[in-house]
């Protein structure tokens, strides 16, 4: 990490930082009513606020945690920062939040046994954006995750710079690389070393292929979340581009909980800080756009994907989700919601009740009957 990385925001920080706030906003009062005290955990904290001025990730958690908290909701956050520079610089950027967080001094690795334990008895909210992939050990994140299959609310916000992995990957392996960006590698750094951020060997075959970078990219991505998919019900990704021109994200923000209900509101947060920092213009992941400012969303694709995901009968829910995993973070529920009501007015589908007006656990079907009742 260099010694400037906290003097001032990278082009692409503000959007990260809006799609935790957005989230959270939502996500607090919603996991408070679950009846257990929640803890949102900023596991590499940094000084909590850039030398620019602006608000750090350590800030914006408890900004959202106070408002919560003064509503009598028993709710607070964990900041864990290593560095000692930056642990200072922390306690003194949250000193007015004392009440309702908590600042520790010392590595992800050292607190993760703490972390998985609140996941016993806590709702807990991890969000991870380390400075490099050195220190997201697999076999860390599982330790924290694994609550989940006795019935913990563990969900987690993770900043998975899939390129890095490639290109330390292929610097481990002695392979030629595909491009110059040798400051994001370590050349301490194993195979072996590899397979324990990767959660496992699949990463040679792929780095090695004589595949373009960005299908690389792509398919670590999704090897990585399907090992993340033995923990969460829900898994997705979002690529945060430095530039609209660019083929490759300058990292994955990747999402994981057991909850549909999570998945819905962190597709809307990414959707709402996109209308926000992109001037409300479409965009397929990017994260700058030159395009006209009246461009809005082609309602065609939404169509496609909702009559192509209803190939059974299914809740209005159920349907919603299966749609939204095919199109993330580009249409808002309530266009999702809005789409299905004018394929129901128009015949397309029918629901179990006759009705046009639904809930979300109306029955949908591409049929015009249900058990041989015309609806």
């Amino acid at each position: 990490m260099s010694s400037n990385f906290f003097q001032n925001k990278k082009p692409w920080s503000p959007y990260k930082d809006m799609i935790l706030a957005y989230y959270l906003t939502p996500y607090l009062p919603k996991v408070c009513s679950l009846g257990k005290p929640v803890v949102v955990v900023d596991c590499f904290a940094g000084p909590g606020r850039f030398e620019d001025g602006t608000d750090g990730s350590p800030l914006i958690i408890a900004k959202a945690v106070r408002k919560i908290a003064e509503k009598g909701k028993a709710v607070s956050a964990l900041f864990i920062e290593e560095k000692r520079k930056y642990f200072q610089q922390l306690k003194e950027s949250v000193k007015d939040y004392q009440d309702v967080c908590r600042t520790v001094h010392g590595s992800f690795e050292d607190s993760a046994k703490e972390i998985a334990d609140m996941g016993r008895n806590n709702t807990v909210f991890v969000y991870i954006d380390p400075y490099g992939i050195k220190s997201l050990c697999f076999d860390t994140l599982a330790g924290i995750y694994a609550n989940i299959a006795k019935g913990s609310s563990v969900e987690v916000l993770l900043n998975f710079n899939a390129s890095s992995l490639i290109r330390n990957g292929l610097a481990a392996l002695k392979c030629r690389q595909q491009d110059d960006k040798e400051e994001e590698l370590d050349r301490t750094m194993t195979p072996a070393d590899i397979d324990t951020i990767a959660g496992g060997d699949y990463w040679r075959g792929i780095v090695t292929r004589e595949n373009p970078f960005p299908d690389k990219e792509g398919q670590c991505v999704s090897e990585y979340m399907r090992l993340m998919k033995r923990y969460f019900d829900e898994v997705c990704s979002y690529g945060i581009k430095e530039k609209y021109e660019h083929a490759i994200p300058k990292y994955r923000l990747l999402f994981g909980s057991r909850h549909e209900d999570a998945f819905i509101l962190m597709n809307d947060a990414i959707c709402n800080a996109r209308d926000r920092f992109l001037g409300k213009q479409r965009v397929d992941g990017y994260l700058f756009d030159m395009r006209a400012n009246d461009e809005i969303h082609d309602p065609h694709r939404l169509h496609k994907v909702i009559v192509d995901s209803l190939t059974t009968s299914l809740t209005r829910k159920k349907l919603i989700v299966r749609a939204m995993h095919g199109l993330f973070a580009e249409y808002k529920e309530s266009e999702y919601r809005r789409m299905i009501g004018s394929l129901l007015k128009d015949g397309n589908f029918y629901s179990k009740s006759g009705k046009t007006r639904i809930n979300d656990l109306e029955v949908l079907s591409p049929k015009t009957s249900f058990n041989g009742r015309c609806p």
